[in-house]
C-alpha cells in the first residue's frame, strides 16, 4: 500500500505542477498533493486497525487474485459502455487525456481509502464492543460500507443523467462494491485496488477517449 499511495501521490504532484484542475471536483479549492498525502496516511492507519481485527487478508495470493481482479475489472466495464452508448452519460463525465493517466490510477487510491478502508476501519472498532460474531459483524459492515459510493453516485447522477440510467449506475456501483470488498476479504488491498484501476483505466481512460469520437463527434 505504501508503494500505491507513494504513486498516488507523486501522479497528484505532477498534475498540480502542470496545473491540471482534474482534482477539483473532488478535493475543492484545497491541494490535491497534501490532500492524497493525508488521505494515504488515514488509509495505512486503517489498514493497519483492520489487519489487527485479522478482518481482511494482508498478503495477496500470488497472480490468482491479480488475475480475478483484472478479469472482473475488464467484464463490468462492457454494461456501463453499453448503457453510456445508448445515452446516458453526459459529454464531459471523464477527465481527458492525457491527464487521465496520471488522475485516475491516483483517485482510485483515494476511492479505496475513502470508501472502503478507512470506514471498514471504524465499523470494526466499533464491532467489538458488540456480542456480534466476527463473521457476521464483518458482513454488516461490508454490506454498509458497499452502500456509500453507490448512493453518492446516484445523488450526483440525478442532475446529469437520465432517471433509467441513474437507477442501473445505482446497481451498477453497488455490485462494484461487494466485489471489490470481496476482493479484499479473500486477497488484499492490492487485489481491491486493481480491480478498481482496471476498472477506470478501461471505462474512465481508455473508452473516455473513444466516447469523445464515437458519441459526440471529437
Amino acid at each position: 500500500m505504501l508503494l500505491l499511495c507513494s504513486a498516488a501521490v507523486a501522479a497528484a504532484a505532477v498534475l498540480h505542477r502542470f496545473g491540471s484542475q482534474a482534482f477539483v471536483p473532488y478535493f475543492g479549492d484545497a491541494n490535491p498533493i497534501l490532500v492524497t498525502a493525508f488521505l494515504s496516511l488515514v488509509g495505512g492507519v486503517s489498514l493497519g486497525i483492520l489487519q489487527r481485527y485479522s478482518w481482511f487478508a494482508t498478503r495477496g495470493r500470488g497472480r490468482e487474485g491479480l488475475a480475478v481482479a483484472a478479469l472482473v475489472g475488464v467484464a463490468l466495464t462492457i454494461p456501463v459502455i453499453v448503457v453510456d452508448a445508448l445515452g446516458g452519460f453526459e459529454e464531459g463525465i471523464n477527465v481527458r487525456a492525457p491527464e487521465s493517466l496520471l488522475f485516475y490510477p491516483a483517485i482510485a487510491v483515494v476511492a479505496e481509502i475513502v470508501f472502503h478502508v478507512a470506514p471498514l476501519a471504524v465499523l470494526a472498532a466499533l464491532a467489538t464492543r458488540t456480542r456480534l460474531g466476527r463473521e457476521r459483524a464483518r458482513a454488516y459492515c461490508m454490506v454498509a460500507v458497499s452502500l456509500l459510493e453507490p448512493t453518492i453516485q446516484v445523488v450526483w447522477g440525478s442532475a446529469h443523467s437520465p432517471l433509467w440510467a441513474n437507477i442501473y449506475v445505482g446497481a451498477h456501483i453497488l455490485i462494484f462494491n461487494l466485489i471489490g470488498l470481496h476482493l479484499f476479504k479473500r486477497y488484499g488491498f492490492l487485489e481491491m485496488y486493481s480491480f478498481r484501476a482496471v476498472y477506470y483505466l478501461i471505462w474512465h481512460v481508455g473508452w473516455g477517449i473513444a466516447r469523445l469520437e464515437l458519441l459526440f463527434g471529437g
